[in-house]
């Protein structure tokens, strides 16, 4: 029997920061709007653990990225929200195995400048090139290079550089009081959601879009699909009929790429580093990990693993990257630092059925994929989330601003017919 209300104008698929923005939206617009997620909560991407630590572990997105124009910002301070403004600064680095010295890490962060800036340039007229090749030369880039998978989910031989150039950038990368998935769900706590609800097939063959699920099946004017391309890939969902081949396409071209974390909790007594102190370690090959102390100004520190090197250590099962990042803990403070380690947690967002990954990015010369993705069906089927947006992928606040525009794209539908 179906547990769904009934009559829904719009059903959304996926309760992440996506579809909870693009079903407020609906809401307001008056119209019957039916979320279905296929995990146990809500904020897909965007989940904060608060069981584990003292402190709030955001699992998935935590920063508000290119905070000074972030929208969620606004909404954050208007709802009393407290933010983290420190900025990151790598402090000691590690570089194919070496301790730089304090004078080269400067040299190590003026050259990540360097190169970032590079590849941003490169990206506005280059269309087509990985950026493995037009990386500047600097005896730290070895070590640089594999930052890139941390930024763009993938590694700096299959990302390109257009799509960092097409990337609204501005100031600040903040955290925010209790945690960003905590937020999420506070500004959408009036959106109702069926969980533990998995959509199997999407048949939109009729003038109707009919949404089967374990749960019963469901039928509304139009759908709004903002499950990962992980997912999207993996042929998790059934579509009747098979999506356009240029869909199909542009899922193949949007990798689903990968960020991981180790959380770290450390004993009050231990007062090593300070907030915002980044570590980058990078033993050899293309083994690396970043540390960043304190998060929250508290004693919580998160570890992160990216691209191929995350899987890899994923792969290996858990424990495998808290142990690699135990590791670089004992290369840079010394073999006593373990005793003041409490409790750790870690991630592992590729092999996660609800996801398959963490973003998206484009292959080199395909950049106009997410634009491709971002396209409707029929006026019914309606896709969103980061992968689907050009100027803001890859964060929490692209994925809120994607479903609010699928909302006012059914809106707009929905007017003209009456």
């Amino acid at each position: 029997m179906s547990m769904f209300i009934q009559n829904p104008d719009v059903i959304i698929i996926g309760a992440g920061a996506s579809g909870l923005s693009a079903a407020q939206t609906l809401i307001n617009a008056g119209l019957k709007t039916l979320v279905l997620e296929s995990d146990d909560h809500i904020g897909g991407r965007c989940i904060t653990d608060t069981s584990t630590f003292a402190t709030p572990f955001d699992r998935g997105g935590s920063w508000l990225h290119s905070a000074e124009i972030n929208p969620l910002s606004g909404l954050a301070e208007k709802h009393g929200f407290e933010f983290f403004k420190t900025p990151w600064v790598s402090q000691q680095v590690i570089s194919n195995g070496k301790h730089l010295s304090d004078e080269e890490v400067v040299d190590y962060r003026k050259y990540m400048d360097e190169m970032w800036n590079h590849i941003t340039e490169v990206g506005k007229t280059d269309l087509t090139t990985a950026i493995e090749p037009i990386l500047p030369d600097s005896e730290w880039k070895d070590t640089a290079k594999l930052f890139i998978s941390h930024i763009l989910g993938g590694d700096y031989d299959v990302t390109t550089p257009s799509d960092l150039a097409n990337y609204e950038h501005s100031d600040g990368n903040w955290l925010i009081e209790g945690g960003l998935g905590n937020f999420i769900k506070h500004l959408h706590c009036d959106v109702d959601v069926v969980l533990d609800c998995p959509v199997s097939k999407i048949d939109y063959s009729g003038s109707k879009v009919h949404v089967t699920t374990p749960k019963g099946t469901v039928e509304a004017d139009h759908v709004v699909l903002t499950v990962s391309v992980g997912v999207l890939a993996a042929e998790k969902i059934e579509f009747i009929p098979t999506l356009p081949n240029q869909k199909l396409q542009a899922i193949s071209d949007l990798p689903n790429g990968l960020l991981n974390k180790v959380g770290f909790e450390f004993d009050p007594s231990w007062s090593e580093t300070h907030e915002g102190y980044l570590v980058d370690y990078h033993p050899c090959e293309e083994e690396y990990c970043n540390l960043a102390f304190k998060f929250y100004d508290s004693n919580l520190m998160t570890a992160f693993t990216g691209g191929r090197f995350a899987a890899q250590v994923e792969n290996e099962g858990i424990g495998a990257a808290t142990d690699f990042c135990m590791q670089a803990l004992k290369e840079v403070f010394g073999n006593d630092v373990t005793k003041y380690v409490t409790k750790t947690s870690e991630t592992a967002w590729n092999n996660y059925e609800h996801t398959f990954g963490s973003y998206s990015y484009p292959l080199p010369g395909r950049t106009s994929a997410r634009e491709v993705l971002a396209e409707t069906i029929n006026e019914k089927v309606f896709f969103a989330g980061e992968a689907t947006m050009k100027n803001t992928f890859a964060t929490v606040h692209g994925a809120y601003l994607s479903g609010k525009r699928a909302a006012k794209k059914i809106i707009d539908i929905q007017q003209q017919k009456t």
